[in-house]
């Protein structure tokens, strides 16, 4: 067997690994806690579904997706596939195998089975000769005796028969105890055998009388047989008689129903003939509704239309709105709004001008003729009175323009206000006429409108309607509706005439049926000639037999309950007697079979002894061979203790305990102990795997250790076609031909890759 290929998807620390595996030495090395373990483990889950914890707790943690675990290895010439998944809430484990790419194994159980086949052992038996870990190794020098021998009886699968011994031991003392305590409480056989006569008798006695009472119950139960076979055969005819007249009033109120319901049928019948001559007087009145509907709706548009037109009264046209004279007002009142505007425009300038005439007078007022002219600076003179008439002719003219400009103001504001409120009169004239004129328009156009739908209304009605015409037509449509309508209900009630005809003759047949039933049903009841006289004589007879059986029956019972309990009592008896022989016959058994179990415990004992004699030449033969190949025949001769399974060392003749060697021969002489152990449980079961599993067999080496236990597993290719070697010593990747490096990842995850390959 070799392992070619390892998937793992959501298993423990790993969540997607595909790793190839070559053949020969490879070391699988990572820091403690990175997951080695569990990539070898996931080896055995793979193939036999077993792992250290439960199933549940295999998914990676945190991972609701489905687990799987896949092996790929090459046996025999052969590639074979087991595939393992443990998927949903319940962690179910389903299991598949392939052998060269065909599908020939599925489920749990036909998966193991079938990989038990391919390698020729069980999970026991590959754990025991594939994964070698270091406690194992280790133990065989470093440990007591009967530590050391409990491992090696465990690993090599003897430890199963020490229990089988001990259990057959431990039964045939017990087998012995049980037939000790069994001889004690025999019973006495010749005191049954009394016991089982006088019961005998005392039944038999017992049975006689119980056989003459049941004899005596059989004659009265004859004659009450006979009462009750009289008295049934009364009571059958009575059920006759009663049923016969019930079905005879059955019929006769049928019958009655029957001509009940003829006379109601040719009553509908003469009906339907009558509703058929009313039908053929209607059909002509109704035949012209609907030239009567479409006449009265043309009318009654036309009337509508002619009486729309009625309530729109002629109007006479009002005069149109005057807008030139609202036009020609507008236009003066803004003439004398502006002309009001420029005179109080110039009204403001002149009193400007009146303002400074006015201190240009003052001014003048305060000059005398020595004074200098205020504008060019010399002196007045003559010319100061020159100067106070002309400020005062000034002053002058502006009060009179003011007086005069005030004068037109006053003026032209009547003549501005007169023409707003001409304008304002005229305005709200035109806006009343402009009201009416729209008034008069729409009336106008609804006229118009009355006039046209009249003029529609009328055309198409030939000849044309007459003004009370409506409601003659009306009248008209009313009757002819109502006769269309009862026209419909007759040819409704017409259209069952065939069915009441046939119903008609059916019923006629229905009523000569039941006239002849209920003439058979007399003459049935004369035939039975029944008299409730007859059985109430056989009922009383009856009672008087039922009281007589009643009284037989109740003493055959007590002679039988007699009987019984004295033939119980004899088989009890005898019961008992067969018991105590057969307590007899057993204890004779129980000490054949404690004189067996004690005998199976020897035997037992012997073939483990035997057993363990095998074994042990042959371990320290093999383990001899392969330690002499591991140090290249330096020493004489590697010897294993059959019982203690102590290993000894002969060197120059001599033989020597493991204590007289350094490290690194304990360490090759534990190693080839193991792998002879492997060999020998390989041996056993009849499997060839080929493949071994060394976990932590470096341990605490020291370098000089280090490099003679790599070179003795590199001899171990020449056993093994692959060897895995588990550590957490990183130096080993650079020491051997191919490394597995499994490398820790954040949220405790992990993967492995092949180094060196």
């Amino acid at each position: 067997m070799r392992l070619t290929r390892i998937r793992l998807r959501n298993y423990r620390v790993y969540e997607e690994l595909d790793l190839e595996l070559p053949p020969g030495l490879i070391g699988v090395y990572g820091a403690n806690g990175a997951g080695k373990s569990s990539l070898m483990e996931a080896i055995r889950f793979a193939l036999w579904g077993k792992a250290r914890t439960e199933k549940d707790e295999i998914r990676t943690s945190g991972v609701n997706a489905d687990c799987a675990a896949e092996v790929e290895f090459e046996h025999e010439g052969h590639l074979y596939l087991v595939r393992r998944t443990i998927s949903g809430v319940n962690s179910t484990i389903k299991a598949e195998a392939h052998a060269d790419g065909l599908q020939v194994a599925e489920g749990v159980r036909d998966t193991a089975r079938y990989v038990r086949s391919v390698l020729g052992m069980d999970d026991a038996a590959f754990r025991a000769s594939v994964f070698a870990e270091q406690k194992q190794i280790a133990s065989f020098s470093g440990q007591t005796p009967a530590e050391r021998r409990k491992l090696v009886l465990q690993l090599l699968g003897i430890t199963p028969v020490d229990a089988a011994k001990d259990q057959a031991r431990k039964d045939g003392r017990m087998a012995m105890e049980q037939y000790t305590r069994a001889r004690d409480l025999l019973p006495d056989v010749e005191k049954a055998k009394a016991d089982v006569a006088d019961a005998d008798a005392v039944a038999k006695a017992a049975a006689e009388t119980a056989a003459a009472a049941a004899k005596e119950l059989g004659e009265v139960e004859e004659a009450y047989a006979a009462a009750r076979k009289a008295h049934d055969a009364l009571l059958v005819t009575q059920h006759e008689y009663d049923r016969i007249v019930a079905e005879g009033k059955t019929a006769k109120a049928e019958l009655e129903r029957a001509e009940k319901r003829l006379k109601e049928l040719e009553t509908e019948l003469q009906g339907l003939a009558e509703a058929a001559e009313s039908l053929a007087k209607l059909e002509p009145d109704a035949a012209g509704l609907r030239a009567a509907e479409q006449r009265l709706t043309a009318v009654q548009a036309v009337d509508r239309a002619r009486a729309a037109l009625a309530r729109i009264p002629v109007i006479e046209a009002p005069p149109r709105p005057d807008e030139a004279g609202f036009d020609t007002a507008r236009v003066e009142a803004e003439r004398a709004g502006r002309e009001l505007a420029e005179v109080e425009g110039r009204i403001k300038a002149v009193a400007d001008e009146l303002v400074r005439a006015r201190e240009m007078v003052h001014r003048a007022s305060a000059l005398s003729g020595e004074a200098d002219c205020p504008l060019c600076g010399q002196a007045l003179g003559d010319a100061f009175e020159q100067v106070q008439e002309h400020r005062a002719d000034e002053l002058a003219r502006a009060e009179a323009a003011t007086k005069e400009l005030a004068t037109q103001q006053s003026t032209l504001a009547k003549t501005a206000s007169a023409a707003v409120k001409e304008a304002e009169r005229q305005a709200k004239a035109l806006r009343q006429a402009q009201e009416v004129w729209v008034a008069h328009e729409k009336a106008l156009e609804r006229r118009t409108a009355a006039e046209k739908a009249l003029t529609d209304a009328l055309h198409g009605v030939t000849p044309p309607p007459e003004p009370d015409e409506g409601r003659t037509l009306a009248a008209e449509v009313d009757r002819r509706r109502h006769a269309h309508t009862q026209c419909e209900v007759l040819r409704d009630r017409l259209s069952r005439r065939a069915a009441v005809e046939g119903e008609l003759s059916n019923a006629r047949e229905r009523v000569g049926e039941l006239t002849g039933t209920l003439q058979t049903l007399r003459e049935k009841v004369a035939a039975l000639a029944f008299k409730p006289a007859d059985l109430d004589a056989a009922a009383k007879k009856l009672e008087a037999a039922e009281s007589t059986t009643t009284t037989a029956r109740r003493s055959a019972q007590a002679a039988g309950i007699k009987a019984a309990e004295s033939r119980a009592i004899a088989e009890q008896t005898a019961k008992r007697l067969a018991d105590a022989v057969e307590q007899h016959a057993k204890l004779a058994d129980l000490a054949e079979d404690a004189r067996h179990l004690s005998k199976l415990g020897e035997l037992m004992n012997v073939f483990r002894n035997n057993l363990v004699a095998t074994v042990g030449p042959r371990l320290s033969a093999q383990a001899a061979d392969l330690f002499a190949e591991l140090t290249d025949h330096e020493y004489d001769l590697l010897e294993v203790d059959p019982e203690s399974y102590e290993i000894q060392i002969h060197d120059a003749g001599r033989v020597y305990g493991m204590d007289r060697f350094s490290g690194s021969e304990t360490d090759l002489a534990n190693l080839a102990l193991r792998v002879a152990i492997s060999e020998h449980v390989r041996f056993q079961s009849g499997g060839t795997v080929g493949l071994l599993v060394l976990d932590e067999v470096f341990g605490p080496l020291d370098t000089d250790r280090k490099e003679r236990m790599l070179l003795a597993l590199e001899r171990l290719k020449a056993r093994f076609r692959q060897v895995l070697v588990v550590t957490h010593d990183t130096e080993v990747k650079e020491q051997l031909p191919s490394a597995i490096e499994v490398v820790k990842l954040p949220g405790r995850r992990a993967t492995a890759r092949l180094i060196g390959a």
